[in-house]
């Protein structure tokens, strides 16, 4: 049989590709010493920093060998081709030098190795397959295109002015599609023409051509392209013929004519056209393209060659109903491509929108498995599953990054994009448009006129009263800075972990205040404020001034200690406020340790639960709040580094070191004189249904199914890890008044859950009138927080997006958490009043 050979280079057409980098050319050199060895990437949009690019070699079928080269920090232009090659010389000797060349030792390869190009550390193209060894044999060619010498003779190839000269048969082995853009690159210096090597079997000639014919002639159905599996069923060029419903950056939709459908719910109706529309197509027209099938990315594409425009549509289609939950209802492959509709969506993330003009949409929140379900339970297991069911996204129909309009949000019926209307995770979504599937997700891209949004924002918190409002808020790493000899407030100093000058913290002490008026309550736990004391100018002074000063009088007083060293020693702290109009203090604000560990040398600690006892003054009734901040799950412990175990790894760093804490809080509050009414709050840094929860509330290992046990390094227990033998008594108050209540959004998962608690003595659940989180925080778009919105988008967009407006949304990233009591008089208070 014949084989068709690349053999001499010539100009080739301009294509346009689909990401900003691809490979066009692989060489494994023909000279006597097996050089160059190079790539060639073409580049199919402008960049102005090169740097988040690189490239690395796969050799003998060993895998990945991950990004060996990252280009300069340096602008390429759309169009221009970019050379890695092992070295100078031998790549000129091969073509002539080229203008924008990189000689790397990642090219040391052999014609059956891979080659892999990365963006950010993530593969987006491939040559070749990185877990093949294809040595001796043909290159098994996966992508692009290739020159190779397969013969065991050296420098059989001779490249000179008038091309490239072959000696003998499979001189240099190559061909022309591309699995991942499912057309031929774009090609330049690599580029060549085609000719037949006779091997004694006679002539081959290429296959026939194919016209694309007139308006409304015959054409290959879509349904027929796309078949019922989930790549094309159809293989190289095709005629289709179908009304355009929607566009792309780099293509458009069809969709067939309801009178050509094939009735198969299996098989879609649309496909995207990959390619320039040409003039007067718009969405409603029909058009008939002459193209290449194939698969970008598992997206099934027409590349078009060439289009017809045969006028408006005598009718438009009806988009297909996405329902949510679809899973095991519709499979998203049979509407690839289609007009199609999805109504209430929940939004579940926002990780890209500002970045991608991506929205995240599900049938509802994606929830913190240990937050719903006791670990290594059956219903964790099916909170884990749920976390990545149900997933579609909507999306804008650039790809560029950090648009600076969001096609479908930002529109000036929206009044741009700013802080007050941005959209917030629990949001809902009606939108409509064609499916595109593109990094793993399935993809409506809708228009301004086809998308809608409801926020569910609370304006106030929803918490019946009662006698005593008390509440639990994180308030993010107030600090207000620290003053000079001159007088003058700097914010650059090693103990600050909150804003970085004066207009940041300005920005979120504003949001701050408005939240604590609306909350509006008695008394209010903060976590993670500057501990510098209680004197002038520290910095739970200034917020309560503010506060203050904002509600036109002295409302407001905090709690303090004349020991400082209450507090403990770490740079954030606990703080207690107060209407002391309301609720009196009864003696000094105290302090617990909690246990710190030895970690190999390093101390693990955490800050000093606060303990306040009030007295309600119209009717006598006295109870008591102790305000925590336990270990985050952020930093490693000593359980982490040494052999986890999977209840570890589930709920997150530093388990074992909150449950300690837990039993040291338990003993300590059981030895202090306290009302029967106490409340333990704060920011516990434990989902609702972990093991420190468990400990402070009803835990028994019967019933959880299996023991919970201390740290080790801890000045408890002389260092041992203990079983815990049973809780502590304290009752989950969001259990019983809104259990699907949330305090926080974890970007790393995507997930809500409570890691803010309030936790009741038996006689204090027996009062609580109500009970609820204000979801403020969590769910707010993450780039309206203050540092994020003043360093990224205030005023370098222009007025589409401005997110530093003043309210109580994104004051932290935590939520905070309300509850009301009712107070009794005691039998003393009726003798004396």
């Amino acid at each position: 049989m014949n084989k068709w050979l690349l053999v001499a280079p010539v100009l080739a057409a301009s294509f346009s590709v689909q990401a900003d980098l691809m490979i066009s050319g692989v060489v494994d050199g023909p000279l006597p010493n097996g050089l160059p060895k190079a790539v060639e990437i073409y580049v199919t949009s402008d960049i102005t920093d090169l740097s988040v690019y690189g490239v690395g070699s796969a050799n003998n079928g060993g895998g990945s060998d991950g990004q060996e080269f990252t280009f300069p920090a340096e602008s390429v232009t759309a169009g221009s081709y970019i050379y890695v090659a092992s070295d100078t010389a031998g790549f000129e000797a091969f073509f002539g030098p080229m203008d924008n060349f990189h000689e790397s030792g990642a090219m040391s390869i052999n014609g059956d190795d891979a080659i892999e190009l990365f963006k950010n550390g993530a593969v987006i193209d491939v040559y070749g397959d990185i877990n093949v060894d294809g040595t001796g044999e043909v290159w098994d060619h996966l992508d692009g295109w290739a020159y190779r010498n397969t013969n065991a003779e050296p420098n059989l190839g001779v490249f000179d002015a008038s091309g490239w000269t072959y000696s003998g048969t499979n001189a240099l082995d190559g061909e022309t599609t591309n699995a991942s853009a499912a057309a031929p690159m774009p090609i330049a210096t690599f580029t060549t023409t085609f000719t037949t090597i006779d091997d004694g079997e006679g002539p081959t000639e290429p296959p026939p051509s194919i016209s694309l014919g007139s308006c409304y002639e015959p054409a290959t159905l879509i349904s027929a392209v796309q078949g019922s599996g989930d790549e094309v069923a159809i293989s190289g060029q095709v005629v289709v013929e179908g009304i355009v419903t929607g566009f792309n950056d780099d293509g458009f939709f069809v969709q067939e004519e309801y009178s050509d459908s094939d009735g198969d719910d299996a098989t879609s109706e649309g496909i995207f056209i990959f390619g320039t529309p040409s003039a007067g197509i718009a969405a409603g027209s029909v058009v008939r393209v002459l193209g290449t099938t194939g698969e970008y990315y598992d997206n099934s594409q027409i590349s078009a060659e060439t289009m017809l425009d045969c006028g408006p549509a005598a009718e438009v289609p009806y988009p297909v109903t996405i329902p949510m939950p679809f899973s095991g209802v519709l499979d998203l492959e049979s509407v690839e491509g289609m007009l199609a509709e999805v109504t209430d969506a929940t939004i579940y993330t926002l990780d890209n929108f500002t970045r991608y003009g991506e929205i995240n949409v599900s049938d509802g929140l994606k929830w913190t498995p240990s937050d719903v379900a006791v670990p290594l339970s059956p219903e964790f297991y099916e909170a884990e599953a749920n976390a990545d069911a149900n997933i579609l996204l909507i999306a804008d129909d650039s790809g560029s990054q950090y648009p600076s309009t969001i096609n479908y949000y930002s529109t000036p019926e929206f009044d741009g994009l700013n802080y007050g209307n941005a959209p917030r995770v629990g949001d809902t979504v009606t939108a409509s448009g064609p499916v595109f599937y593109s990094f793993g997700d399935y993809r409506i891209l809708p228009t301004k006129e086809t998308f809608a949004i409801t926020s569910k924002r609370e304006a106030l918190p929803e918490v019946s009263g009662g006698d005593v409002t008390i509440a639990s808020f994180n308030v993010l790493n107030y600090f207000n800075g620290e003053t000079l000899s001159d007088g003058t407030v700097t914010f650059d100093y090693d103990a600050n972990r909150g804003a970085e000058s004066a207009e940041e913290f300005e920005l979120q002490q504003a949001r701050i205040v408005e939240a604590l008026i609306a909350i509006d309550a008695d008394v209010v736990g903060l976590i993670e404020i500057e501990n510098d004391g209680f004197k002038r100018g520290s910095a739970i002074h200034q917020l309560v001034n503010e506060l203050n000063k904002a509600v036109g009088k002295r409302v407001y007083s905090y709690a303090r200690n004349h020991n400082p060293a209450v507090t403990g020693t770490d740079a954030i702290s606990n703080a207690i406020i107060y209407k002391h109009r309301q609720v009196a203090k009864l003696g000094q604000m105290r302090g617990i340790e909690l246990p710190t560990q030895d970690n190999n040398g390093d101390t693990v600690a955490m800050r000093n639960a606060l303990v306040q006892r009030f007295v309600h003054k119209r009717t006598g009734d006295t109870f008591a709040v102790v305000v925590n901040h336990f270990k985050s799950k952020g930093s490693q412990c000593f359980e982490d580094q040494n052999s986890p175990s999977e209840l570890d790894s589930i709920q997150g760093s530093c388990n074992a070191l909150r449950v300690s804490a837990s039993v040291a809080l338990g003993k300590a509050l059981n030895k202090m004189w306290l009302p029967k009414k106490v409340l333990i709050l704060g920011d516990l840094n434990a989902y609702s249904q972990e093991d420190p929860i468990a400990v402070l509330t009803d835990y028994s290992p019967q019933e959880r199914g299996y023991t919970i046990t201390t740290a080790v390094n801890t000045e408890m227990n002389n260092g041992e890890s203990v079983p815990v033998k049973r809780g502590f008594g304290y009752k989950a108050v969001k259990e019983e008044f809104e259990p699907n209540g949330f305090s926080y959004f974890f970007y790393g998962s995507d997930q809500v859950g409570s890691l803010d608690h309030i936790l009741a003595s038996p006689a204090a659940m027996r009062s609580v009138v109500d009970f609820g989180h204000w979801n403020i925080n969590a769910l707010e778009l993450y780039q309206t927080q203050y540092d994020q919105a003043l360093t990224y988008y205030n005023g370098e967009l222009g007025d589409l997006i401005d997110f530093t407006g003043v309210g109580p949304f994104r004051s932290s990233d935590h939520d905070p958490v309300i509850i009301s009591l009712d107070m009794k008089k005691p039998w003393y208070w009726h003798k004396r009043h």
